[in-house]
């Protein structure tokens, strides 16, 4: 029923049947357009009579005795509130009645009229379409107003709730939109191969990666940062939270190390500088992991910080082995202090970096896969293999925990390559 008051009325004394406003008055239009559907003469003034009693709201009758009468009265543009159908007219006979006239107007309520006083016949009639159904053998002048006005209520909370998932309906799709768009954003912050391909060739490094976030949008990412001559540097962050909340804290975080990033600074005193920053821009209980190394293949080594990030490995023809990667998430305090980790990294040595997803997740057991799974997969695929690769690790993992992933995914493998740099 329409929201706005103009032509309405409120009334007290109309029942459980009215729909209420906002502030709870029940409302009626003050004057009904009943179009009465009826073939019987005797039971088509029985109703109009038992309508005319009426005052409250005032009754205005058409009638037809045929369903091609209603319907095109109804599709002449007529006024029409509320249908009265019988069910055994000359045109048309039973349920398939209702179907016709449900048809022809969708919106408009239908009550209909039968001899049959069966429970069952009334359900089907109201799956049909109706609203509501009146026993001929009934006092009309009891039953008719009242079921009108029921039926009216009924078909407005239809239209409501058909109205409201329509809406929710376009929210949705334009929520499908906006992450799609988000996630085709967060997408392009990773390295790309044409960009990189042939200034790693160089320094004789070979990267592979896999990246899933695990709602379509998340908080993980990686990338990497060109400290020009022998150096390259490489991390990996994973935000708090999942979805977009975590997506706009990783837009933050990668404008502020292309803001502050500075090659002649040690991975520590970035991370200092990432956290002070992050730490007026994030929520209560938000924060982020992150490790951070830079490989100089002309001396043969990789330095690093961690800002409590999953242990990265390195390894070296059939060893391995976890890196410390304790520390102060970023966006827990203005000023941490990282403590600086430098060892030999020569061809042929490799560093794996990842998320959570894969140490938190848990095995077929419940237990969780954790850095003994990991390491105990990543031995396996040395020994087989010689070296890792992110697609073998990954098919390994997956057949060992419980997936799909939980967490949003990242698996990035940095390689020095033999004979290079």
């Amino acid at each position: 029923m329409p929201s706005r008051t103009g032509g309405w009325r409120t009334d007290p004394e109309i029942g459980e049947a009215a729909s209420t406003t906002g502030g709870g008055l029940r409302v009626v239009k003050d004057t009904l357009h009943v179009l009465l559907v009826e073939d019987e003469p005797g039971d088509a003034r029985l109703v109009e009579y038992a309508l005319r009693m009426s005052s409250a709201p005032v009754f205005v009758v058409r009638h037809v005795t045929t369903l091609a009468a209603a319907i095109a009265h109804i599709n002449g543009g007529e006024t029409v509130d509320v249908v009265l159908l019988d069910l055994s007219l000359p045109d048309s006979t039973g349920i398939a009645t209702v179907s016709r006239m449900q048809e022809a107007a969708s919106r408009t309520p239908i009550v209909i009229m039968t001899g049959m006083d069966d429970p069952r016949f009334a359900s089907y009639a109201l799956e049909a379409g109706a609203q509501d159904y009146l026993i001929k053998s009934d006092d009309p002048e009891r039953t008719v107003g009242r079921a009108i006005r029921y039926a009216i209520t009924r078909m407005a909370g239809q239209l409501e709730r058909q109205a409201l998932l329509e809406r929710i309906a376009e929210q949705q799709r334009h929520l499908v939109e906006e992450v799609n768009a988000a996630r085709a954003m967060q997408f392009d912050l990773l390295p790309r191969p044409e960009r990189l391909d042939e200034r790693l060739a160089k320094l004789g490094i070979e990267v592979e990666s896999f990246f899933e976030p695990s709602s379509g949008i998340g908080g993980d990412l990686w990338g990497c940062l060109d400290c020009g001559g022998p150096r390259m540097s490489f991390y990996c962050f994973d935000f708090t939270g999942h979805g977009i909340g975590a997506a706009l804290n990783v837009f933050r975080l990668h404008a502020l190390i292309s803001d502050h990033w500075d090659p002649r600074r040690q991975p520590g005193e970035m991370l200092t500088t990432l956290s002070g920053a992050l730490k007026s821009l994030l929520g209560r209980g938000q924060f982020a992991t992150m490790f951070l190394c830079t490989i100089d293949v002309e001396a043969g080594e990789i330095e690093w910080a961690s800002a409590g990030a999953p242990a990265p490995v390195i390894m070296q023809g059939e060893e391995y082995r976890f890196l410390d990667a304790s520390g102060i998430p970023l966006g827990l305090s203005k000023s941490p202090s990282y403590r600086e980790h430098r060892e030999a990294f020569p061809p042929d040595a490799s560093l794996f970096m990842y998320s959570d997803a894969i140490t938190d997740s848990p095995t077929e057991g419940d237990a969780l896969f954790g850095e003994a799974g990991l390491g105990s997969a990543i031995q396996g695929l040395l020994r087989s293999h010689g070296e890792l690769r992110v697609e073998s690790l990954l098919d390994e993992v997956c057949r060992q925990v419980q997936t799909p992933f939980e967490d949003d995914l990242t698996a990035v493998c940095i390689k020095r390559l033999k004979g290079e740099g």
